[in-house]
């Protein structure tokens, strides 16, 4: 039986895709996919996905975080001052997990667990989903499972921001 995902209460990345580094097998996490999926505010509306994929600590999550900000700033409808989603230097880079260094930090892949709700050029309402997935040629992963992950996020997105 599977297992009832509760959705954070603020937002934050949910693992959809897990990778067991023993087996070398995906597992899909369909309960957390659709508690984010069928909320009744995004159906029947037009879906776009974001992803970033690519080679390991390369930035894939430290760019999201930027997508973050600029579709939080879209969201709130204050567009007016271009340059204030970027932010200023003090501001904390948050949202997707980064880290320097060698290690890998992201497993599997990872949905926002917020959908953005944009209004496109003729008005219309949009639901903007951003991904995360796990970095591609580092030394715990197969070629297979690198294959995977890249080619699961390319099926699925509507925009790949491919990171090679």
């Amino acid at each position: 039986m599977a297992e009832t995902i509760s959705m954070p209460d603020s937002p934050s990345p949910v693992r959809i895709l897990t990778l067991n580094e023993e087996t070398h097998t995906h597992q899909l996490d369909e309960n957390a996919l659709t508690k984010l999926l069928c909320d009744p505010k995004y159906a029947d509306k037009k879906v776009s996905l974001i992803s970033v994929a690519g080679a390991f600590r390369k930035g894939k999550s430290f760019i999201l975080n930027f997508f973050l900000r600029y579709l939080t700033w879209r969201e709130s409808g204050n567009t007016e001052s271009m340059p204030d989603w970027l932010g200023t230097n003090e501001d904390k880079l948050d949202g997707f997990s980064w880290r320097g260094g060698s290690e890998r930090d992201t497993n599997g892949m990872l949905i926002w667990s917020k959908p953005f709700l944009i209004k496109d050029r003729n008005n219309e309402d949009i639901v903007v989903l951003l991904m995360d997935t796990q970095g591609a040629f580092d030394t715990l992963s197969t070629v297979k499972e690198c294959a995977t992950i890249f080619a699961l996020s390319t099926m699925l997105c509507s925009v790949q921001v491919k990171n090679l």
